[in-house]
């Protein structure tokens, strides 16, 4: 460990990190663009420049090592005179469309334009253009005047997701990104490059011009593409899901989530068609009810049944209290053994980085409280067998779209 100070405060910090990553650790924020603590350090932005005493240049903070008695100031005049032309630089040639930038509200070169800016421009001549509207993949647009070239979403490519599919090209004021050629930026985590985006220059063509970002209520949340279990945080307006974007857990899933789990995992919650009343059928439709019928009628059905020609099945998608009580309820008042639920496993489909091949997000919870057979009960693979041989008369499904499959949707319509 080596004690340092910053901005007149004493840290011990592990002489292995740099000095951004000591002053984060100590709740001081030094401001940066290419700089992110799960990707390599590039060094080219300049905007975490900072002074350390007798060193004779001002130093960047995301690439210098701390040592011992190190002394560093990052808010004295000459630090922030560096910040400023920092700023004016990146600001030549940025476009300055906030008013029309999905990332306004959430964009660091807007953040840092206000804070640390000098107000105006001494730039004379016309903005350099670039190309704009560009589709780099099925999901993801690009806006090269926007674009600082951080080389975040090249890091991005070639260090997380593992595949290299972006490049700079050109050079000086006509550097742009693009795929290497014939290529798509088309790999299952390409959208994080959005987030990780300092600026607007990368945008989700799914969320892309749907609301203003401060127009939205956010809640943490957990997705349930799959088994990995990986934080999130929910973008709603108007009691309409907008958008899901990672919520950081180290221990999880970092700072990253999949396509799958960004983009299909949460419309259906916006769909028209979701169930708005209890419905039963009569006369060979199905009709809305008041909950007293329904439960009646219900209650009616299983009581002509035979305790062994009824099974319940639970769900990997249902919270552990529901499956808890759901089993409690087969086995204690229905008085069955078949309890068990339907695997949604998608084999081969996973990867070394977050995808899992169990595409249902509490498969051990539902074991762990007791969604299983009971001694001489049936599985779910044998109940669906006992319903196509007649054994099984009546099934009571807890949150699962069963039907969905179409084996067990053939099997089911001769419940």
């Amino acid at each position: 460990m080596a004690k340092i100070t910053i901005d007149g405060n004493q840290f011990e910090a592990d002489n292995k990190r740099t000095i951004i990553e000591a002053a984060r650790e100590n709740g001081i924020t030094i401001p940066h663009f290419c700089w992110h603590p799960k990707l390599s350090v590039s060094g080219n932005c300049r905007m975490c420049l900072v002074e350390v005493e007798k060193l004779p240049k001002l130093v960047i903070a995301c690439s210098t090592q701390v040592a011992e008695g190190m002394v560093v100031h990052t808010n004295n005049e000459r630090v922030e005179n560096a910040r400023e032309a920092v700023m004016e630089f990146l600001l030549i040639n940025h476009p300055l469309d906030c008013p029309i930038c999905d990332e306004a509200g959430e964009c660091k070169l807007q953040s840092y334009s206000y804070k640390y800016d000098q107000g105006y421009s001494r730039f004379q001549e016309d903005k350099v253009h670039k190309p704009k509207r560009v589709e780099l993949g099925p999901r993801v647009m690009f806006d090269a005047e926007r674009c600082i070239l951080c080389s975040r979403c090249i890091r991005f490519c070639d260090e997380v997701a593992g595949v290299p599919q972006l490049q700079f090209v050109q050079r000086g004021d006509h550097t742009l990104i693009e795929t290497f050629p014939g290529e798509s930026l088309d790999n299952p985590y390409s959208m994080n490059v959005v987030d990780i985006c300092p600026v607007g220059a990368l945008t989700s063509r799914d969320f892309r011009f749907k609301s203003r970002v401060w127009e939205m209520s956010f809640t943490e949340s957990i997705c349930q593409g799959c088994a990995r279990g990986c934080n999130i945080e929910i973008g709603a307006r108007n009691n309409e899901i907008l958008r899901l974007t990672p919520r950081q857990n180290d221990e999880v899933n970092s700072y990253w989530m999949c396509d799958h789990g960004r983009l299909d995992t949460f419309k259906f919650v916006n769909a028209e068609r979701r169930i708005k009343a209890p419905m039963i059928r009569k006369d060979g439709s199905l009709i809305e009810v008041g909950w007293d019928e329904a439960i009646a009628k219900v209650a009616s059905e299983l009581k002509s049944f035979k305790k062994s020609e009824i099974a319940a099945v639970g769900s990997a998608f249902a919270t552990n209290e529901d499956n808890y009580v759901f089993q409690r309820f087969a086995r204690e008042i229905l008085g069955t053994k078949n309890v068990d639920f339907m695997r949604h496993v998608v084999e081969g489909d996973e990867d070394d980085i977050l995808i899992r091949a169990d595409k249902t997000p509490n498969s051990t919870g539902a074991k762990e409280v007791g969604i299983a057979p009971g001694e001489g009960g049936m599985g779910f693979a044998e109940i669906l067998h006992g319903i196509k041989e007649g054994k099984i008369k009546a099934l009571y499904a807890l949150e699962d779209d069963l039907a969905a499959t179409p084996e067990v949707a053939e099997a089911m319509a001769k419940l």
